[in-house]
């Protein structure tokens, strides 16, 4: 029994709570108020779907209640004893919707994910998605659509109730198999000929010999190449002896060459007359003048130290001269900003500048008096109100003259008041401004007669600077001319060490390729005996390279004429390959022939097996459905008139009929609404208690579609105190009033403010 469940941000419901109870619930209130979710909700917390979904009518975003993240379903059953509560949860993560789902028993998890939970579902209620939605819930204005079909699209509708439009769609398939296992079958039969048989026989047959002929031709090649191969291999050692020969020799040579080169050079650039002695003379010379050149650079420097001394000095006499004259200069100028300015009768202004500021509170002292007084005379004219015989300063009798006299009288004062008032105010901006004009005039003066002060605390004796600047100018004038004569001598000193420098590096230059042209002397007596004690001969590494290649050139044949018998040999190989495979092909399609036609056969036996069986289904099924639909017709129907009830089959149709008066007729041509009312409850009742056995529940969404106010209320009697006795649990959904009543199991009543899309408010009745 389905005991309760709780639907959160699911399509209208922000936060749901309902109740269920063991006989029929009753769920009523306007179309949109969000029944119908409740049904869904439901369904989706079983098998994470619902019909509409499944119909892609909507989609699973579109679920989640506008401007949330997530929808949450969470419902409560109790089966065999045991509390089971199913989670399920829809929710976005960026672009893209995903679903979680748990399951409990007794408060413990069991299973977790959406189709594990699923699963454990349809194993624990033994009821899948398909059969659930086909027995078990009514979709909107659903009850009576059997009832409503024409003959054939019933037929096809009821037989996809009852999962016989399986056998049909599997028969048909069948069909289809057995056409195109035929037409493979006769197209197989069409490949095989026998000349072409004959003929790969006779040609697989000569390959084979020619392959024995070719591996024959092949190995006696192979052994000639085996005994070239083993003479090749005596003339290679041969050959590589002589040729390492050679390579030493070689290298000899060129090493020879090379010195002997390294030894002409030489003589060529020794000087014989260069001795040691002279030399050592040389070096001795270039020390002294070393030191004199060293002495005279050093005097130099000293010259130009104090040249650079006297040049800073200079300098930083021409920068206070400079800023002599510039304080001069602002000095003059600042005086003639006072003048101007009146900076001689400071203290007048400032004594001005207080006798306005005086004025301006004065000024300001007298509007606010003004502005009282105007204040004053305000209150008292909100004293004074029509109808009053007394004045409410003196007490004096007033009528309506004389209080019209006293309004006009003190506005008129008012009015005077104000102008005074503004006057002021004019008078304040005009004191104000000459106040800020003044005040700005003695801060400048004050500002010039600091800096005044300042600068006259900074001058110097520009006389005694000149002076000074002469005497440096003179200095540094005689130290250039010392700095001049001590180049000349420094230049003509360093022109004689240059030449004296390179003088000596040429002697022990010379000196030095002495000694190396003694050393390469004895370096060439030495590969002179070398290249003697070698025994290298240019004829016998001549002949032995002559016998290597034409014991290669045989080989090498033979190479080829065997890579030519071997390629042949690979022709023929894929050939008779080719025509092995051709005739493995012709045994497989005879093979698969003889399989098509025994498949062929048996697939027949399985197609007439499928349509008896789908025959014999289908008249035990309608044979629970009318012994189901007699019990609870006597229940549902209160009257005498039509004591059965029963859907008949024929070739092409199903047909509900009543029995009346011992014969069986057509439902539709004798049945009013309300007995077309009860026959389909009947049916639909008839059909979850004989496809769900186990579960004992139905659902009806909107089961008064169509119906008049007498067979709404017979339909609510039925579903309050008859349904109850067959089904033990039952949803009905519904918008019509009519169908309330007070012995429902449990009833709620929906609504919502669809005008600003509000959340669907519910109360249990």
């Amino acid at each position: 029994m389905l005991t309760s469940i709780r639907i959160k941000n699911w399509r209208s419901h922000k936060d749901s709570y309902l109740e269920f109870s063991k006989g029929t619930n009753l769920l009523v209130g306007i179309m949109g108020g969000g029944k119908s979710s409740v049904l869904e909700a439901i369904s989706f917390a079983l098998f994470g779907t619902f019909p509409a979904l499944e119909r892609r009518t909507i989609r699973l975003e579109d679920v989640i209640r506008f401007g949330e993240e997530q929808a949450t379903v969470t419902l409560t059953l109790k089966l065999n004893g045991q509390d089971y509560r199913i989670e399920r949860v829809i929710l976005k993560k960026e672009k893209r919707v995903g679903t979680k789902a748990d399951i409990f028993r007794d408060g413990s998890l069991i299973e977790t994910g959406s189709s594990a939970v699923t699963g454990y579902i349809e194993q624990l209620l033994g009821v899948d998605y398909d059969l659930f939605t086909r027995a078990i819930y009514s979709e909107q204005n659903n009850i009576d659509y059997f009832l409503n079909l024409d003959p054939s699209g019933r037929k096809e509708e009821m037989d996809r109730l009852l999962g016989l439009d399986r056998f049909e769609d599997a028969r048909g398939n069948i069909v289809t198999v057995i056409n195109r296992i035929e037409s493979n079958r006769r197209m197989l039969e069409g490949l095989e000929d026998q000349n072409l048989v004959k003929e790969t026989k006779e040609e697989l047959e000569k390959r084979s010999k020619e392959i024995r002929s070719l591996k024959e031709k092949i190995d006696a090649i192979s052994k000639e190449c085996e005994k070239e191969e083993n003479v090749l291999k005596k003339n290679e050692d041969r050959f590589e002896a002589v040729y390492e020969k050679k390579k030493k020799f070689d290298e000899l040579e060129r090493e020879l060459t090379k010195i002997h080169g390294m030894i002409e050079s030489l003589r060529l650039e020794i000087d014989p007359n260069v001795t040691e002695e002279i030399k050592e003379k040389a070096v001795a010379e270039l020390e002294t003048l070393k030191v004199v050149l060293q002495e005279a650079r050093a005097t130099r420097q000293k010259l130009e130290n104090e040249k650079s001394n006297s040049v800073k000095e200079l300098g930083s006499i021409y920068e206070q001269i400079k800023a002599e004259n510039e304080r001069r200069a602002e000095l003059e100028r600042i005086n003639e900003t006072l003048t101007a300015l009146g900076g001689s009768r400071l203290e007048q202004l400032r004594m001005e500048h207080a006798a306005l500021e005086e004025k301006m509170l004065k000024v300001s002292s007298e509007k606010k008096t003004l502005e009282n007084e105007i204040a004053e005379l305000l209150e008292l004219m909100e004293k004074i109100r029509p109808g009053m015989t007394n004045c409410p300063l003196c007490g004096s009798k007033l009528d309506e003259e004389r209080m019209e006299h006293i309004r006009k009288e003190k506005n008129k004062l008012i009015t005077e008041k104000k102008e005074r008032v503004k006057k002021k105010e004019e008078e304040g901006r005009i004191v104000t401004k000459n106040i800020e004009l003044l005040r700005g005039k003695i801060k400048k003066i004050e500002i010039m007669l600091e800096k005044r002060e300042e600068l006259e605390k900074g001058r110097k004796e520009i006389a005694a600077l000149e002076e000074r600047k002469r005497m440096l100018e003179s200095k540094i004038g005689n130290i250039e001319k010392k700095i001049e004569l001590d180049d000349e001598l420094i230049s003509e000193k360093r022109k004689n060490y240059e030449k004296l420098m390179v003088n000596c590096e040429r002697y022990m230059r010379t000196l030095a390729n002495k000694q190396k042209l003694k050393l390469y002397a004895e370096k060439e007596e030495e590969l002179k005996n070398k290249i003697s004690s070698l025994g290298y001969y240019e004829k016998d590494f001549e002949e032995a390279r002559a016998v290597l290649e034409a014991t290669r050139i045989r080989q090498q044949k033979l190479e080829l004429e065997k890579g030519a018998l071997q390629q042949q040999l690979n022709m023929v190989t894929e050939m008779e390959a080719a025509l092995i495979r051709r005739m493995e092909e012709i045994e497989k399609n005879r093979k698969m022939i003889a399989y098509l036609s025994k498949l062929s056969e048996e697939l027949k036996i399985y197609k007439n097996a499928l349509l008896e069986t789908q025959i014999n289904l289908r008249r035990n099924l309608i044979e629970a459905i009318n012994a189901a639909m007699s019990e609870i017709w006597t229940i549902f129907y209160p009257y005498k008139n039509y004591s059965g009830i029963r859907l008949a089959v024929t070739e092409k149709s199903y047909i509900f009929e009543v029995y009346e008066h011992g014969k069986w007729k057509t439902l539709e041509t004798v049945a009013s609404g309300g007995e077309r009312a009860c026959a389909a409850l009947t049916l639909r009742v008839a059909l979850a208690t004989v496809l769900t056995p186990n579960l004992s529940w139905l659902i009806l969404d909107e089961p008064t579609h169509n119906l008049d106010k007498e067979t709404v209320a017979l339909l609510s009697e039925t579903l309050q105190f008859k349904v109850p006795q067959v089904v033990s649990q039952t949803l009905v959904i519904t918008h019509d009033e009519g169908l309330m009543g007070a012995d429902f199991a449990s009833s709620y009543r929906f609504y919502r403010n669809k005008e600003i899309n509000g959340p669907t408010q519910l109360d249990r009745v």
